[in-house]
């Protein structure tokens, strides 16, 4: 039984090594002692006398190397069968792991079991933890990250071949978003608003702060403004290269049925609800939903835009023949219609009056909807894709760090996008000091199109990290019918084929921990891969594999296919999204679930010196900060520190043994609150005697926090489908919080066919295994780390701040 009466899990009994058993559960296993110092990785499901043994000389390691692999014919042969149940976890102490594998009790596996064991070996069997659970059907990622991942060009390349980038966006009549302002002496329209200058900026960045070519003085950039109907047709076809201005939602993002493919979208710029504006009289009817009281409501026309978010929203809302969907709902106002329905930010009342309409008018107080504003980006083209969101935080963080487009030098440059050796174009090296020199930050580009008409403020507003943050995007329409699942990602083909989701994790109170005395994995982390398999195999949560991964190994063993989604503590940052380093290739990221930073602790007087940065002190001269290597942490505490302060190690293990033996005197990790006092996670005082430390000196935790870190769930980027399916499973669950949907009410999740008509109640199952956002966190980090009113991880329920960058952008000194 899961703690807190939460769901219930498969009990999973420990044996001794080697030693098949019948478990009180009636499920057989097999437990294998492994030596994390070699981690080799024989192929996991060939029959049991063509495996590797700890002996052969034919091995699969960590890196990926194979000198033998097995067939296709073998891989689908001996694949584990549909209806095995695998709730299988690693029981990581220290120096030595343990795999523990759940199969059917039946006579045959029992046999394939036993002759299993006898082949592996009595002792020292060199198996990796990764390596049981090796799926040989998965695909290995794309060699090249310049290419789309259907092989084609990326639209990055083919823009900078080009000379110019296409933007497209909506018609334009919207003050301070796009707005014709009239013609140039050449007789072409000239165009005003923060989509005209989202445009110029993407120009700026990707031409090395040329917006006009130096030789023939013409645009690097063109505005393609489209009807609401045409403009995903556009953007599928590549008749333009970004779509500016829409609402980025479930529907889109998975398949919008109108071009009939998935999109990718940026960071929110414009954070806006959909409402109605109209003739006072008019207006109130309309709020109320009242159709039929009086004759002015019996008469209230309401004009939408077709092909919107909009028009689906009040197709429900409103009776038909109280409905105008239109082209353009401006010209039909007032004579056709006497209220309007859009974003507040395109039908306010000074919105109206730039358009030229100067008569009564009032703005609606209430919202029928979220409507987060982004860029689109055709999906299956990450490095173009992830060159548009890093645009958004660009402007974000400039903001953040008071860079002004006066001092837009400070920003420095980067090699993620170019001038490395496999991408050249050195100028894309300059792409966010020329992003911000061409408009400025994102609180002067607001300032200069909005601000007049309308002030900023809720959503809109840069989150300093002491307010909530968790907000679930919309999703659309839920019953637009997408193809199975499995026919377009192979990601899903293969978890499906071998019957269990292949999860990543790490060892950390509070996000997985393997408990003895439950017989099962628990932690935040293991219950995210709990609903993801949920939602996979239509409510059985239990077909879950979790392998505790090194911080070195994690990226390469996700590259490879061996584990299908990273949720182990892993910061969504710069580096890691686009090129990671160790691989070379990017990485797709869900919302960010929970929200991190550096903090130190250390023993005696070192907790203060570390806390302050302070090694001239003469107490403090003899530093030494033990950390995890290959961390973000290690990245932030080598900024702070010279090397020579810097103690790298491979495990938690490593350090309170530096700690022990005097090697170390303070820690740098995670902070995640745990009580007032300032007790944290990851280096707080029991978690050090937990694992060991025996120093007679008081170990203390500072106060101060020295980074961001949004930690995420990871996939590749090689299947964009796999990616948005985690995405929005993880968002189903924030969703339910937000409408009062529990676990015990989880039949009131909406359903879906955009991941396939036999996945319509996939939400659902997400929900149903685990729960929503908020009884996840309560039951596992309710006594560690409360919400509080003002924590990151609270709902944002009230319109507060939602902008705030994510890490990896950098300044010069």
């Amino acid at each position: 039984v899961h703690p807190a009466g939460g769901p219930m899990r498969s009990s999973v009994q420990r044996m001794p090594p080697n030693h098949v058993s019948q478990a009180t559960s009636s499920h057989s296993i097999i437990q294998l002692e492994t030596s994390d110092s070699e981690m080799e990785l024989p192929p996991a499901h060939l029959p049991p006398e063509q495996r590797v043994g700890p002996n052969d000389d034919l091995k699969h390691n960590m890196n990926g190397d194979a000198v033998r692999r097995n067939s296709l014919q073998q891989q689908q042969q001996y694949r584990p069968q549909e209806s095995w149940t695998n709730d299988v976890g690693d029981d990581h102490d220290h120096d030595d792991s343990t795999v523990l594998m759940v199969l059917p009790s039946s006579l045959w596996a029992m046999v394939i079991l036993a002759i299993v064991a006898v082949l592996l070996g009595a002792t020292g069997t060199a198996l990796g933890i990764a390596n049981l659970v090796q799926d040989n059907n998965s695909r290995s990622a794309s060699s090249s990250v310049q290419a789309g991942t259907d092989g084609s060009t990326s639209t990055l390349e083919v823009i900078l071949e080009r000379g110019y980038i296409n933007c497209g966006t909506g018609p334009a009549n919207s003050p301070g978003f796009l707005l014709e302002t009239g013609t140039d002496a050449a007789g072409d329209p000239v165009y005003g608003g923060m989509e005209y200058d989202w445009c110029v900026i993407l120009a700026s960045a990707l031409f090395n702060g040329e917006i006009l070519h130096k030789d023939t003085n013409a645009p690097r950039y063109r505005i393609v403004p489209l009807s609401f109907v045409d403009r995903w047709t556009a953007l599928a076809q590549g008749e333009i290269d970004v779509l500016l201005g829409v609402t980025y939602n479930m529907e889109r993002d998975v398949y919008e049925p109108s071009a009939q493919v998935g999109f990718e979208f940026s960071f929110p710029y414009f954070l806006d609800g959909l409402t109605f504006g109209g003739l006072p009289e008019y207006l109130a009817c309309a709020q109320a939903l009242d159709f039929n009281s009086t004759d002015t409501c019996r008469n209230t026309q309401i004009c939408v835009d077709q092909g919107t978010t909009h028009e689906t929203i009040l197709a429900a809302l409103v009776p038909p023949y109280a409905l105008q969907v239109v082209t353009r709902q401006d010209v039909g106002f007032p004579s056709a219609c006497q209220v309007l329905a859009g974003e507040t930010g395109r039908i306010n009342s000074q919105a109206m009056k730039e358009g030229g309409y100067f008569g009564p008018y009032e703005l609606g107080s209430q919202l029928l909807s979220r409507e987060p504003i982004s860029m689109a980006t055709r999906s299956g083209d990450p490095r173009w894709s992830d060159f548009v969101e890093w645009m958004v935080q660009a402007l974000i963080f400039a903001e953040e760090q008071e860079i002004t487009q006066a001092r837009s030098f400070r920003m420095a440059p980067t090699s993620v996008f170019g001038g490395n050796e496999t991408h050249p174009h050195p100028q894309l090296q300059s792409m966010f000091e020329n992003a911000i020199a061409v408009r400025g930050n994102y609180g002067e580009l607001y300032n200069f199109n909005l601000q007049s008409f309308l002030p900023r403020g809720g959503m809109n507003r840069l989150n300093a990290g002491d307010s909530p943050i968790m907000y679930s995007f919309p999703l659309g329409d839920t019953l637009v019918e997408a193809p199975e699942l499995e026919v377009s990602s192979p990601t899903v083909r293969a978890i499906k084929e071998r019957g269990f989701l292949n999860c990543g994790m790490n060892q950390r109170r509070g996000f997985a921990s393997f408990e003895p005395s439950a017989r099962t994995w628990t932690g935040f982390d293991i219950d995210l891969c709990h609903a993801i398999a949920a939602a996979l195999f239509d409510g059985s949560d239990s077909r879950v594999v979790v392998t505790d991964l090194p911080s070195a190994q994690r990226f390469s063993v996700l590259q490879d296919g061996r584990v299908d989604i990273l949720a182990r503590l892993t910061t969504w940052t710069l580096d890691r999204d686009v090129r990671e380093p160790t691989t070379g290739q990017g990485l797709s990221f869900s919302y960010p679930y929970f929200h991190d930073g550096l903090k130190f602790g250390g023993v005696g007087q070192y907790a203060d010196c570390a806390n302050n940065l302070d090694v001239i002190s003469p107490e403090c001269q003899d530093l030494k900060v033990c950390l995890l290597e290959d961390t973000t942490i290690l990245s932030r505490v080598e900024e702070l520190f010279h090397s020579g302060y810097i103690y790298p190690k491979s495990s938690f293990a490593e350090i309170i043994s530096a700690l022990n033996t005097g090697e170390c005197n303070s820690v740098a990790g995670g902070f995640h609150d745990v009580d007032a006092t300032g007790v944290r996670l990851d280096i707080d005082l029991q978690s050090i005697a937990d694992l060991g430390y025996s120093g007679s000196e008081t170990y203390r935790v500072g106060e101060k926090v020295y980074s961001k870190d949004p930690l995420a769930l990871t996939t590749r980027q090689d299947d964009p489908l796999w990616s948005d399916f985690v995405r929005w499973i993880f968002w189903a669950l924030v969703h339910a919080e937000e409408q009062g949907i529990t676990q015990a009410t989880a039949h009131d999740m909406p359903q879906t066919k955009l991941f396939g008509p036999l996945r319509t109640n996939a939400l659902y199952h997400a929900v149903n295994a685990v729960g929503n956002y908020g009884e996840i966190y309560e039951r596992h980090f309710g006594n560690l780390v409360p919400r509080g009113t003002s924590s990151l991880h609270q709902l944002n329920s009230g319109f507060g701040p939602m902008l705030r960058a994510l890490p990896g952008i950098q300044l010069l000194s």
